[in-house]
């Protein structure tokens, strides 16, 4: 196996690692709901962490998007 055939490979399995916790990690933003009687602080927290770890994976949301998503979720 040549230098570029290795590259290649870890490319791709670091590709499709990065792919499944992008997955994971917006179905569990997506889905979070905040329930009654818990703190709006430690839910807002919990979403803007989920959101910069999308970041952080190249899944970009625009602010707009980002706070349109956390006042939906609140409801």
């Amino acid at each position: 196996m040549n230098a570029y055939t290795m590259i290649m490979h870890i490319k791709k399995l670091f590709d499709e690692a990065s792919r499944i916790e992008r997955y994971e990690t917006s179905k569990k933003l997506f889905c979070c709901k905040m329930t009654e009687g818990s703190s709006v602080n430690t839910y807002v927290l919990k979403m803007i962490g989920y959101i910069e770890k999308l970041g952080q994976l190249g899944f970009v949301m625009d602010h707009e998007l980002n706070v349109d998503l956390v006042l939906q979720l609140l409801l």
